[in-house]
């Protein structure tokens, strides 16, 4: 695929932009965040708001203070935020994965692409997804027969395969996948998405996997954005505690 990757600077447009203010039991919200860029990474521990931010962008916290913008390859920007989540275009991964049991696994992949009016089933898509997320070998299982991590590689392969997404969330994407196939996933899948020109948003609390994505991160503490970078800026500190608790 690299041969045929288009020449895609790092730094896109400015392609959404989330203004946030909500208040979840004790914890009150106040993001202005701004998404130019192919990958970005949102890092925090638990409690912090990061999920809420992607329910926020997908269209999921009813009732809440957020407005979303869309700007388009023309630079004309597009108010999303009374557009239903069905209509906004975005793929969705959530923390859990919340597959159809009485669908195999072959079905849930396809969910998307099958229940879609507006497109016909986009087998290509369907295909590299399966091959991906190594599925392979489970396509004809249900849910219910699938440990965690498998039930996860099919929560990302079916968000994979929404069609035509102009963006794409991930909660926390390899919960439970064991790390020698996480790192093999992480790169290919990047490449993919950016072949695609779909920007991604994912959320994490592990530091080595935000340093192995080598995105743009948004460090949030206690519901408001701390620091906002390079990984290698703005995460320098927990990287140095991480190795030395190693040693």
């Amino acid at each position: 695929m690299s041969s045929s990757t288009p020449n895609v600077s790092p730094a896109l447009w400015h392609h959404h932009r989330l203004q946030l203010r909500t208040q979840l039991g004790a914890l009150a919200l106040d993001i202005d965040l701004d998404l130019t860029r192919n990958w970005t990474v949102i890092f925090g521990p638990s409690g912090s708001g990061k999920s809420t931010i992607l329910r926020a962008l997908a269209g999921l916290l009813p009732n809440s203070n957020a407005r979303l913008i869309r700007q388009d390859d023309g630079r004309n920007e597009h108010n999303l935020t009374d557009v239903p989540p069905r209509d906004r275009n975005i793929a969705y991964a959530p923390q859990q994965a919340s597959l159809f049991p009485h669908l195999t696994v072959a079905d849930n992949v396809a969910f998307a692409q099958k229940s879609s009016s507006s497109t016909s089933s986009d087998e290509g898509t369907i295909t590299t997804a399966v091959k991906l997320f190594r599925l392979e070998e489970l396509l004809h299982r249900y849910p219910k027969n699938l440990s965690g991590g498998e039930r996860q590689r099919v929560n990302l392969a079916r968000a994979f395969c929404v069609p035509d997404p102009r963006l794409m969330l991930l909660d926390e994407p390899f919960t439970g996948i064991d790390r020698p196939l996480r790192d093999a996933i992480l790169p290919e899948l990047r490449e993919s998405l950016l072949y695609r020109g779909v920007p991604i948003v994912s959320v994490t609390h592990d530091v080595e996997e935000t340093f192995r994505l080598q995105a743009e991160v948004v460090v949030l503490r206690d519901g408001r954005i701390h620091d906002y970078g390079y990984v290698s800026k703005v995460l320098a500190e927990e990287r140095l505690s991480v190795l030395t608790a190693l040693h």
